[in-house]
């Protein structure tokens, strides 16, 4: 009895030695940072016009690479656009999330509200201070899957606008 028992746990002990856990990591392999159009290099915004659409802006696929195959996640893209000379890092800075979309259109409204208050109340570019000021702006996107994989575009479009009060 003594023998079938010692006989039950060295079996017991060889197939589960024999268990190997199976892990399937995914590695980021790599993607095409998007590259940012617009549609127009000279914003018109003029009161009375709020409807009318004032610029579009196109980016491609960044293609999203992993070990197991092309990306099926979401993806995120952040439009950023900031004056002429300020490098994306002014006070005028803007950046509106755009999820799963390739393009964004504002109309002369939206737009106008993005460049002096902000769209939705939030932070605008506070171009007000000089009403009719011709402004020239940049602007550039960056994609991202999560906190941990993101591209930016290696091109910035710039355009002119003048906003209104």
């Amino acid at each position: 009895m003594k023998k079938i028992i010692n006989l039950s746990f060295v079996l017991a002990g060889v197939f589960l030695a024999s268990c190997e856990k199976t892990e399937n990591k995914v590695y980021f392999e790599g993607g095409t940072p998007p590259n940012l159009t617009a549609s127009t290099t000279t914003v018109r915004l003029e009161a009375g016009q709020e409807n009318n659409q004032a610029i579009r802006f196109n980016w491609t696929n960044p293609e999203y690479r992993f070990n197991t195959g092309i990306n099926s996640q979401n993806v995120s893209y952040t439009l950023e656009m900031d004056t002429v000379g300020g490098n994306f890092n002014s006070g005028a800075k803007v950046s509106l999330v755009i999820a799963n979309e390739l393009s964004v259109a504002y109309s002369v409204g939206d737009f106008n509200k993005i460049l002096t208050t902000g769209l939705n109340g939030g932070k605008g570019m506070n171009l007000v201070n000089d009403p009719r000021r011709v402004y020239t702006i940049e602007a550039r996107v960056s994609s991202s899957i999560g906190n941990a994989v993101k591209l930016l575009s290696p091109n910035k479009v710039t355009f002119t606008a003048s906003p209104f009060p």
